[in-house]
């Protein structure tokens, strides 16, 4: 059983807690941190609440000449982007965004508006030393990045010296599909199921989805009422990443993002779908590397081996 959304949820698991748990692992991407079994066999949330929407992933203590603050989609957790602590170089800084509500922010209200995600993001970001700094966001997290810049830049503050936006289409450009935040669950179980990104054995857990359910509503809600204002370009340099088997981004919906710079722009295609990311995850950090690379200051880059 699961109690009322702003309490500690606590899943009972019995003779099934073996299962559910490794189902949850299989989740991990959409929870996150977000679980710990208990001795008596409950598998409870606990929440990380009052440290902020930045998690540093990166444990070493290597020089930092980078720092990286990646914001993942819609359900998504900071977690996810762990692995790339293993792909990237040392002197890159790792850093997740963990938005309310979600992985180690579980029991935090959830927040359904881009622009108030971007202003908590923005005032944390801008409290960090300064160090060069690049944003990347994948499919929700594009646009929460991209306002975040428009934040910053309002603000006078530091921005990034590359905002990289994945699997999403220019922040202009109509919706592709009719929203479907408030379907009914069944229909809303489906799109899940076509996107890819959650496991099946997580979408037959009825425990799980009456967890993740609420969390994927109110993103793809944020998403679904965004619309982006009318104001100047970034002067921010921006890639967009994208799959070449993602519908609801191809080339032309990425390359809509070049209008929203005064900048350098550049267009990066791989194999995959919507979750390209994950599909081929060693040659997008590679790609992210060499990106993040060019758009440092002459005065901070290094000579690079290829």
């Amino acid at each position: 059983m699961i109690t009322s959304r702003h309490e500690t949820p606590t899943i009972r698991t019995d003779d099934l807690r073996g299962d559910l748990v490794m189902h949850m692992r299989a989740a991990g991407d959409l929870i996150g941190d977000a679980m710990v079994v208990r001795p008596d066999g409950a598998v409870r949330s606990w929440a990380r609440t009052g440290a902020g929407p930045l998690v540093r992933l990166r444990r070493d203590r290597a020089r930092t000449r980078l720092r990286l603050y990646c914001l993942p989609y819609a359900g998504g957790s900071a977690g996810v982007f762990r692995s790339w602590c293993d792909l990237l170089p040392p002197n890159v800084d790792v850093w997740g965004v963990e938005y309310p509500g979600h992985g180690s922010r579980i029991s935090e209200p959830l927040t359904d508006r881009i622009d108030a995600l971007a202003e908590l993001i923005a005032e944390a970001i801008a409290a960090q030393p300064a160090v060069p700094y690049a944003l990347f966001g994948h499919s929700m997290g594009s646009l929460v990045a991209f306002e975040v810049c428009h934040v910053l830049a309002a603000r006078n503050a530091t921005s990034p010296t590359l905002l990289v936006v994945a699997g999403h289409r220019g922040p202009h450009l109509p919706a592709s599909r009719p929203p479907v935040h408030d379907a009914p669950d069944a229909e809303f179980v489906a799109h899940l199921r076509e996107l890819g990104a959650t496991p099946p054995e997580v979408l037959e857990s009825a425990e799980l989805v009456d967890l993740m359910l609420p969390i994927l509503r109110n993103d793809f809600r944020a998403c679904e009422r965004y619309s982006a204002p009318e104001r100047p370009p970034l002067r921010t340099e921006i890639a967009a990443y994208g799959g070449l088997a993602d519908e609801d981004a191809d080339r032309d919906a990425l390359l809509a993002w070049k209008q929203e710079t005064l900048g350098r722009f550049v267009l990066r295609l791989f194999p995959g779908g919507h979750f390209f990311v994950r599909e081929c995850a060693s040659r997008v950090a590679a790609t992210l590397q060499r990106d993040m690379a060019d758009a440092l200051p002459l005065s901070e880059r290094q000579p690079r081996d290829d």
